[in-house]
């Protein structure tokens, strides 16, 4: 069996990397990521309906090939992702919905962040700074522009509204 990587399989890829679970190939952590993860995981037909299983706050599946293309991807990360383009756009917005986070300031940020994260960001563009495990994005209007078509858990922050507004001329001025 050929696994191709796709620009939907680097979502759930990222995904999967910030918030795995140690049994088969799932994730683990808050209700939305577990929702996220099983219908990326069916609609993408990398395992039936059946198969899926759920434990304490996670949700995964058994499949070794699925499991090593994972881990191959996770650790050609550099290469792989060092373009600006949809498959390290889906990457990152799988990332960063499962450890990112934007605060009331308006702070974006990624926790659980490796010094590899910081410099695939790095030469994809995004100035970072590093405050204990995770990554304060320098320039979020940007960064977040670059995700926005692909986030799935942080598609209806209110941060991502006022990015529509600001790319349409005159939609703010509008009441």
């Amino acid at each position: 069996m050929k696994i191709k990587l796709s620009p939907e399989l680097s979502y759930l890829i990222g995904l999967w990397r910030k918030a795995r679970c140690p049994d088969g190939v799932g994730v683990e952590g808050k209700k939305e990521v577990l929702e996220i993860f099983t219908k990326e995981a069916l609609d993408r037909q990398l395992t039936t309906s059946d198969k899926m299983l759920s434990g304490d706050d996670k949700v995964y599946f058994y499949h070794t090939a699925y499991r090593k293309f994972f881990q191959q991807i996770e650790s050609e990360q550099l290469e792989r992702f060092k373009y600006l383009n949809e498959y390290a756009a889906n990457y990152i917005a799988g990332m960063f919905d499962a450890c990112g986070s934007i605060d009331d300031r308006g702070v974006v940020s990624m926790g659980l962040a490796t010094k590899q994260d910081e410099m695939m960001l790095l030469r994809l563009g995004f100035q970072t700074r590093r405050r204990a495990d995770y990554l304060v994005i320098e320039r979020p209007t940007v960064f977040l522009k670059f995700i926005q078509n692909y986030v799935k858990a942080f598609k209806d922050h209110k941060v991502f509204e006022y990015i529509r507004t600001q790319e349409r001329p005159g939609a703010a001025k509008k009441k």
